[in-house]
């Protein structure tokens, strides 16, 4: 079995386990390795305990497949203990050789939501699903829980509830327990103590608070995206660090419909040519920092197009996404997750200023991308944004 490291969380999963308790609460703050620790202690407790049944859960699959499964298949081949032949992709459950298995569903999954027990349960990002979801995962599950999640809520939450109950081990971490976080990583998240003083307590110091200067404070959540003739794809370029962001975009009257189609670090241009795919012959609106990329895609027959940006052009996209009703698919949470903590900056003192912070925007970039192009870039739009661009930032409430 191959060598992987460990932080102190591992430690406070293996404490907790020991001394008895039915649910371990890990509250944290951004890249405190919290969820990465947590799949490594399962996968040796699944390889030390034969024919045990583990349960990873997440809001939406698209999200579950990007992150937590995505860790899991890296920790397995970092291990040597991955086999291919030993997950079932249909039923999404992977099968040990000591006959453990675990599975991966989402809380839209109703049949696994109220189906067959398990020894044990994890549930990522445990502050996007609902009370109900969680007592029903939890009835479900006979030896123990673990639920991670960034603070970003108020007291009602029932989360704060479950860290009061006696079965509950609750412990907070943050980037400073993650010795191998890179030094760019460190410098972002730090960053926070000057831009906005709520996501510096929630992912910074691990604290809970209600994210405060939010950009895009009012959207409504939706099943599905409406017919429409109008619509389009946006792409945000991202690699290591960042996520691409590809999202489709349908505008129907003064509504804006925004959907999910991939969120995911360390994609090449074939992998994002391969997720563009089934929507060749729409036109699609890039980032155009890297013109490289936009050609490679081009030449794989995709309608490409980077957007034009300009001085004010960034304000100018959030004011026009503002006249419309925005609406979000359910499945879509990234996107959910960006627009409550895409701020405006505040300065040392604490007021808000019309800027928006360099973070959690990567979806919301891709939208504004198809905005500003193909709404507000219609005609001579673009040009009279550019000549009323202090009257479109008086358009900014918050």
């Amino acid at each position: 079995m191959g060598e992987i490291q460990t932080t102190k969380i591992y430690q406070y999963l293996a404490d907790a386990v020991e001394q008895g308790y039915t649910v371990i609460s890990e509250q944290g703050g951004a890249r405190s390795s919290k969820t990465y620790n947590t799949v490594i202690f399962l996968i040796i407790y699944l390889l030390q305990h034969p024919r045990t049944r583990l349960s990873i859960v997440r809001a939406t699959l698209p999200a579950l497949k990007g992150s937590v499964y995505r860790d899991f298949k890296e920790i397995m081949i970092r291990m040597g203990v991955w086999h291919n032949k030993a997950l079932n992709k249909s039923d999404f459950v992977y099968t040990f050789e000591n006959g453990s298995e675990v599975e991966f569903f989402s809380v839209d999954n109703e049949q696994k939501l109220r189906g067959r027990k398990r020894d044990v349960l994890f549930v990522n990002e445990a502050n996007e699903i609902t009370f109900t979801e969680w007592k029903q995962l939890k009835m479900r599950t006979t030896k123990f829980a673990v639920v991670d999640y960034n603070p970003s809520f108020g007291d009602e939450h029932w989360l704060c509830a479950l860290n009061e109950e006696d079965g509950t081990y609750h412990f907070i971490t943050t980037y400073k327990d993650n010795p191998f976080l890179e030094e760019t990583i460190i410098k972002e998240i730090e960053g926070y103590k000057d831009t906005n003083a709520s996501l510096w307590r929630v992912y910074g110091a691990g604290l809970q608070a209600v994210i405060e200067g939010a950009i895009y404070p009012e959207y409504d959540i939706v099943d599905e995206l409406p017919q429409s003739r109008r619509r389009w794809i946006g792409v945000d370029f991202g690699f290591t660090n960042d996520p691409t962001a590809i999202v489709e975009v349908r505008e129907c009257g003064k509504e804006l419909y925004v959907d999910e189609i991939a969120y995911e670090r360390e994609l090449l241009a074939v992998d994002i040519a391969e997720r563009l795919r089934p929507y060749k012959g729409m036109r699609i609106i890039c980032d155009s920092a890297d013109p490289r990329l936009i050609e490679e895609l081009y030449r794989v027959g995709l309608d490409v197009h980077g957007v034009k940006k300009y001085s004010g052009s960034v304000m100018a996209g959030i004011s026009k996404v503002k006249e419309y009703r925005l609406k979000v698919t359910r499945r879509s949470a990234n996107i959910i997750k960006e627009l409550k903590n895409y701020t405006f900056r505040q300065d040392k003192n604490g007021h808000w200023l019309n800027e928006p912070i360099d973070a959690y925007n990567h979806a919301c970039d891709a939208f504004r991308y198809v905005v500003l192009s193909e709404i507000l870039g219609q005609g001579d739009a673009s040009e009279i944004s550019r000549r009323n661009y202090n009257a479109l930032r008086n358009l900014i409430r918050y």
